[in-house]
C-alpha cells in the first residue's frame, strides 16, 4: 500500500474547528460519543448493551480509552476502574467473547507526538466489564485495518487481515482463546485491508466480504471461515467497495452490509461513497432496496440481541464525520436519535 493512501484514509478522522478542550466539553456535554470514523461495535451479552470503542477524532487527544453503551434510547459513557487502560486508537479490532465474557480490543492506531493517528499499535486488552487488563500474549505484533468477531460455536476470537507497522499485509489467520494467540492460517482471501467480517451463527462460519487489496484494487469476493479452512464462496452479489461494514441479523438469519466507498463509474478521481443495503443467507447475495443511513464509510454496525436490532453508528460522508444512531429491524432503516 502506498504511504499516500494510509495519509487519505487517515485524514478522513480528523476534525477541526475546536481546541482539544473545547472538544472535550463538547463531548461531556453531548448526548452520545460524537462525530467518529474507523470504530467499533459489539453487543454484551452480560449487560444487554451495544458497546461503542475507538474511532476518536484527532483534536481529541484523550487520556485514555472511552467505552459507550447503547441501550436502545440513548448512549452513556462507561466508567473504567481506576488502573491500566488502552490508548485511544482508531482502525483497530474488537469482538466480545460471549464465553468468557470480556471484550476483547486489539491494535489500531495511535496518537503519535505529531498529533496524528501515527503509532501503530499491537498490544491485546481485554475489558471485563469493570477494568481493563493487559494481556501478555504480543505474538501478532503491530496489526492495523484488520477486522476481528467471535466464534460462538468454537469459543474462538477470530482475526483476520490488515497491515503491521511496517506495512506489510497480513495474509494470516489468527485466534485468540482467553490466553494464547494462535496461527491457524497462512491462506485464505489474501492481503487486504478495509474488508468487513461478521460471524453467522446459524451455519456456524465467519464471513468476509471485499475491501482494499494489495493491487490497490476494490473487492467484491465472498469468504468464509469454518474454523480450518477459508473458501471463496462467491463472486457475485454487492459492487466491489471497502470500508463498509457487516453485522449478523439473528432473527432473520442473514448478514446485513451496508455502505462503504468504491470506484468512481464517472470520469475524475476518488470515491463513490455507498448507501445500499444488502443481506447474505449463505448462498446468496439480495439487495434490499429501502432508504438507509444515507453515503457513508467507516461506521460501525452491530446486532442488539435483546431488541433484535442491528445497531449502526456514525461513520464518514465525503468531508466530515457524522454522530447518528440507526436501527436495522429486518425490513427497514430508523433513526434512533
Amino acid at each position: 500500500m502506498k504511504m499516500s493512501w494510509v495519509g487519505m484514509a487517515l485524514a478522513l478522522v480528523t476534525a477541526a474547528g475546536l481546541s482539544p478542550n473545547e472538544r472535550a466539553q463538547a463531548r461531556d456535554d453531548a448526548t452520545g460519543p460524537g462525530p467518529r470514523e474507523g470504530h467499533c461495535l459489539l453487543y454484551d451479552n452480560e449487560r444487554h448493551r451495544v458497546v461503542l470503542t475507538g474511532g476518536y477524532q484527532v483534536p481529541n487527544q484523550l487520556a485514555a480509552e472511552e467505552l459507550w453503551d447503547w441501550n436502545g434510547s440513548r448512549w452513556e459513557r462507561v466508567s473504567a476502574a481506576a488502573g491500566p487502560a488502552p490508548r485511544p486508537r482508531s482502525l483497530s479490532g474488537a469482538a466480545y467473547d460471549t464465553r468468557r465474557k470480556r471484550l476483547v480490543l486489539v491494535g489500531g492506531f495511535g496518537i503519535g507526538n505529531s498529533g496524528n493517528y501515527t503509532e501503530h499499535l499491537g498490544e491485546t486488552w481485554e475489558w471485563d466489564g469493570q477494568s481493563w487488563h493487559l494481556m501478555a500474549d504480543t505474538s501478532i505484533g503491530t496489526r492495523d485495518h484488520h477486522v476481528m468477531v467471535y466464534d460462538a460455536a468454537r469459543g474462538k476470537t477470530v482475526m483476520y487481515g490488515g497491515q503491521a507497522a511496517n506495512r506489510s499485509w497480513a495474509t494470516d489467520t489468527w485466534e485468540w482463546d482467553g490466553n494464547h494467540w494462535t496461527r491457524v492460517a497462512t491462506a485464505g482471501p489474501g492481503a487486504r485491508a478495509h474488508f468487513a467480517m461478521a460471524y453467522d451463527s446459524k451455519r456456524k462460519r465467519v464471513v468476509l466480504f471485499g475491501g482494499f487489496g494489495d493491487d490497490e484494487k476494490y473487492r467484491n469476493d465472498t469468504w468464509e471461515w469454518d474454523g480450518h479452512t477459508w473458501r471463496k464462496v462467491s463472486e457475485e452479489g454487492p459492487a466491489p467497495r471497502a470500508r463498509h461494514r457487516m453485522a449478523y441479523d439473528r432473527r432473520a438469519g442473514v448478514v446485513v452490509l451496508y455502505g462503504g466507498d468504491g470506484v468512481k463509474t464517472d470520469s475524475g478521481r476518488g470515491f463513490r461513497y455507498l448507501d445500499d443495503t444488502w443481506t447474505w443467507d449463505g448462498k446468496r447475495w439480495a439487495e434490499v432496496k429501502v432508504p438507509g443511513p444515507g453515503q457513508r464509510f467507516m461506521h460501525a454496525m452491530a446486532y442488539d440481541e435483546s431488541r433484535g436490532k442491528i445497531v449502526l453508528y456514525a461513520g464518514g460522508s465525503a468531508d466530515h464525520a457524522l454522530s447518528d444512531t440507526w436501527e436495522w429491524d429486518g425490513k427497514a432503516w430508523r433513526q434512533a436519535n
